[in-house]
């Protein structure tokens, strides 16, 4: 039987991240074999009552603009889960029950990542659809609060997740790792170590992950994740 799972790492495999793909080309392509179908105007925007309130020409930009945003975060889940399963910060050269922990905590980071990136996958191809295809608005405001309450649930797991297993520390102490607390900056908000080669460690206080700025990488990171957005824009505009 195939591993799903990346045992040294504490990570899931990429493998997992096929079913989103997989959900991508199979929205991107129905929407190619029903174009003609697809209204000339479409709607781009809904109000808060999520009566349609914007509308644009139908064009490749607002008709894959949601395969694109879908392909952006499937992306950046990819990268996240890679570089986590490749972080290997100072603090992680002892081994025994604390390496144990890192990894657990690897894990659970992991599965949340994953399957946040499969909740947000599915609801994209849904508002796609209801754009695209005239499926009926109300019912997309019912979708849109099951996934805010699925979101906050997630979390909410997570945290607790976290608690139960005490990996809560895994983040803090006073350490000459990415615990050590000299090289955090902003009150424990920025980590700021070149000697450590990590470029993502676990976060001082709370739960989750944070960007080395010690290392050249994690600037990269930070202005790719800011420069996305713009690049969505861009493309979108190229294409209407």
């Amino acid at each position: 039987m195939t591993d799903v799972s990346n045992d040294r790492r504490g990570t899931l495999s990429p493998r997992w991240y096929w079913l989103q793909a997989l959900l991508i080309a199979g929205s991107a392509l129905t929407a190619a074999l029903l174009w003609r179908d697809i209204p000339t105007t479409v709607t781009t925007h809904y109000n808060f009552r999520f009566e349609p309130d914007g509308f644009g020409a139908k064009s490749w930009g607002t008709v894959f603009l949601l395969n694109i945003v879908q392909l952006c975060l499937l992306l950046t889940m990819l990268g996240t889960n890679a570089v986590i399963a490749r972080t290997t910060s100072v603090q992680a050269s002892d081994k025994g029950e604390n390496e144990a922990k890192r990894r657990e905590f690897r894990f659970v980071n992991s599965v949340f990542l994953y399957g946040l990136s499969l909740l947000l996958t599915a609801f994209f191809s849904y508002i796609q659809a209801t754009m695209l295809y005239g499926w009926p608005s109300r019912v997309l405001a019912v979708v849109t609060v099951l996934v805010m309450l699925l979101v906050i649930g997630g979390i909410v797991g997570l945290t607790v997740t976290v608690r139960r297993l005490g990996l809560q520390e895994q983040g803090s102490g006073d350490g000459e790792g990415a615990a050590g607390g000299a090289h955090w900056l902003a009150g424990g908000g920025l980590y700021y170590n070149p000697r450590d080669p990590a470029v993502f460690v676990p976060k001082k206080y709370g739960i989750g992950w944070t960007v080395n700025f010690g290392r050249p990488v994690g600037w990269v990171v930070v202005g790719t994740l800011i420069l996305i957005p713009f690049a969505i824009v861009t493309l979108v505009a190229l294409m209407t």
